[in-house]
Parts: structure tokens; C-alpha cells; sequence
């Protein structure tokens, strides 16, 4: 099981062109991916968290991303949180998705890269994500190392696993939590009663190997 950080400087991207143009913003995508098929168009809905610098406001850099071709709205949530919609066939959450690798993290921007946290049991993922990544634009690995655990050592049910990897990657376990159970539950389409019994089940699994770990040290 390998840990990868990889980005992708993806051409003819909004947010690609938006973190390049504006280094000091720190963006994440905090949201799930809301995805629409409106005829010969594909039209993509996130949330993003934005963290400014001293001569960038959030307000100034979502004027910017208003200007991109592809960008159908811009929504000031709050000081700190956008909505963007656009129209793209392609985008670099697809390329992970068909990588097979495991997402630690939704996109975030690193250096003017969109950038990744996924795991990968196979070193033939890694391969195929860079590979996917590099249809779409120039790749950067920030950084690759060995995990410790896997979701077969946890023993997590495909279910149990899709239910936390996926509560982690919209920040449901960050404080203040960006999303709440239900909201949650939502997102995946799933009952929130069935969403709580996966998160209870696979946190269950996941704190007591780490517990037995940190007592044979």
C-alpha cells in the first residue's frame, strides 16, 4: 500500500489557471462533486474553501475565476467558501476515479498544481493515475512512501470503507466539520441511519488496530 501526493498541471482548467495566477491562495475543494449532464454539456458544481493572502482577497479571486470561459456561476458563500459551476467533459477527479486509487483528500492546490492525497494497493494504480493525469496536463509527485495499513488490514467492508474515505474527503471529521451527517448522507445517495452504522463500524475497526499497534511499541 503506497501513500501519493500527486498533482497535475491540468491545461484549460479553471482552477488550475485560477491557483497559478494567484500562488498565495490556499484552495480546497470541501464538497462532494455534484455532476449534471444537460444535453451535449457536462456541468460540474463544487465548494472550495479559500484561504487568502495579505494582497489577494476571496472576493478578488473569485472574480477571476468568473472570467474563465468554462465557468457557468461563482457563489460567494461566505469570506472564506466559493461555489463554482462549469462545464468540462473531463476533469482531473475523473482521472483518479479511474485510476482505482483510493482518495485521501478532495483537490486542493499546491504550487499552482491541482493536487491529490490517494492511496493505491497496486503499484499498476500509481502507473494508471499517472498516466490518466498525464492526458490532461504536466504531473508532479510531491510525494510517495510506504502506508501502514491498508483497508484489508482493517478488514472494512467495500461499504465501510466507501463510507469513511468518503466522510474524510468532504471534511466531515474536520473541526468544524464541513459537512454534517446528513448532508453527508446526501451526497451518497444513502439512507443516514445506514451511513452511521458504516462510519460506527469502520472507525471501530480502524481506532482498535491503531490502539493494538501503538501498545506493541
Amino acid at each position: 500500500m503506497k501513500f501519493c501526493e500527486i498533482g497535475v498541471y491540468h491545461h484549460d482548467c479553471w482552477f488550475t489557471n485560477a491557483i497559478s495566477k494567484y500562488p498565495e491562495i490556499n484552495a480546497k475543494e470541501i464538497s462532494g462533486r455534484v455532476e449534471q449532464q444537460i444535453g451535449d454539456r457536462r456541468i460540474n458544481t463544487g465548494v472550495y474553501r479559500i484561504v487568502s493572502g495579505k494582497d489577494i482577497t476571496t472576493k478578488k479571486f473569485a472574480e477571476y475565476v468568473r472570467s474563465n470561459g468554462k465557468v457557468l456561476e461563482v457563489e460567494m458563500l461566505n469570506e472564506k467558501l466559493i461555489q463554482v459551476t462549469w462545464n468540462a467533459p473531463v476533469t482531473s477527479y475523473d482521472a483518479v476515479l479511474n485510476s482505482g486509487c483510493t482518495i485521501a483528500s478532495a483537490c486542493y492546490s499546491r504550487e499552482g498544481y491541482e493536487t491529490y492525497s490517494v492511496f493505491a494497493k497496486e503499484p499498476s494504480e500509481i502507473t494508471r493515475l499517472l498516466s490518466e493525469f498525464g492526458q490532461i496536463g504536466e504531473v508532479k509527485i510531491f510525494s510517495m512512501r510506504n502506508s501502514m495499513h491498508s483497508a484489508d488490514q482493517f478488514g472494512l467492508t467495500a461499504k465501510q470503507k466507501h463510507a469513511i474515505t468518503s466522510a474524510i474527503s468532504m471534511g466531515y471529521y474536520e473541526w468544524p466539520k464541513k459537512i454534517n451527517l446528513e448532508e453527508l448522507a446526501g451526497k451518497l445517495s444513502i439512507k443516514r441511519r445506514t451511513l452511521q452504522e458504516n462510519l460506527r463500524k469502520a472507525e471501530g475497526k480502524v481506532l482498535s488496530e491503531l490502539l493494538y499497534e501503538i501498545n506493541k511499541e
